[in-house]
């Protein structure tokens, strides 16, 4: 069951996508959007930005004054961004918990790369828009959220994605991380008009037959894809999903640990680098 989402907002283009995708799930279940702007201070702008290190006098001044203002512009624009949908979708504004569909935001001073990954494990999922060129985030913000914050993670791309449910497409291979990933989004599975399971066949053969059976017991009548290995197992993966016209995609998270898949290449670190569709990874 979901019955708490965080969004985090950045002020940016992302923020509508992110609210649009929370306020979809939560129409489902009837659950709180906590959504979340953090303030981060230009010292911490600064450091995460390698060009403004360097700098020094009057440049380093005219640079920090800089970040000031586009900080102080972002958290304005999230809480337009937030305050506008809310009234527009007439989502009742209220932080206690309390049944029914609602939503609050919290402006939180703080480097989010902190701030989110220990907020995310008080909430049932995490919903974020992917990271884009010139936002000042470390490479590695959303990986963190996902892997410290512990809880299932969906990535949104950059419109809004209507149909959300309309196809869900579980990426499988019998591995624990695939198991949570089933787990994670059971709930939504449930919840979806068409699932389709996709594996990968990269030597022997996988069967699915275990897994159909489960998600039976369920109430969850899936159908099962296989395809043979392309470019990589990602890359074959994205053309399932456009074969099936899924409109969300479910995966298991870091077979192995991140800093090898950032080194080596993986599913999980191209699926959040990279792609066209909302993807749920569990961690």
């Amino acid at each position: 069951m979901i019955k708490t989402i965080f969004a985090p907002l950045g002020g940016g283009q992302s923020d509508e996508p992110v609210l649009d995708t929370a306020l979809t799930l939560a129409r489902r279940f009837e659950a709180h959007i906590a959504a979340i702007h953090c303030n981060v201070d230009p010292a911490d702008a600064a450091a995460a930005s390698p060009p403004v290190s360097f700098l020094v006098g009057p440049a380093l001044s005219t640079a920090m004054d800089h970040l000031t203002a586009r900080e102080q512009r972002r958290s304005g624009n999230a809480q337009h961004a937030f305050n506008a949908f809310c009234e527009y979708e007439r989502l009742p504004i209220q932080e206690q918990p309390a049944p029914g569909l609602s939503a609050h935001l919290e402006l939180v001073d703080g480097a989010p790369w902190d701030v989110l990954p220990a907020l995310a494990r008080h909430h049932d999922l995490v919903v974020m828009g992917r990271k884009h060129f010139g936002d000042d985030l470390p490479e590695s913000m959303v990986s963190d959220v996902l892997v410290r914050g512990g809880q299932p993670l969906l990535l949104v791309p950059e419109y809004s994605y209507s149909g959300l449910l309309d196809c869900v497409m579980l990426c499988w291979k019998d591995t624990a991380g695939s198991a949570r990933a089933l787990r994670a989004a059971l709930p939504l599975l449930r919840k979806a008009r068409r699932v389709v399971v996709a594996t990968v066949t990269e030597s022997s053969p996988i069967s699915t037959a275990g897994v159909l059976r489960h998600l039976a017991w369920h109430q969850v009548q899936a159908t099962s894809m296989e395809a043979q290995q392309q470019q990589t197992t990602m890359d074959t993966l994205w053309s399932c999903a456009r074969d099936s016209h899924a409109t969300l995609v479910v995966m298991g998270g870091y077979s192995r640990s991140p800093w090898r898949e950032l080194t080596f290449g993986g599913c999980t670190h191209s699926a959040l680098s990279r792609g066209e569709l909302p993807i749920l990874i569990a961690p």
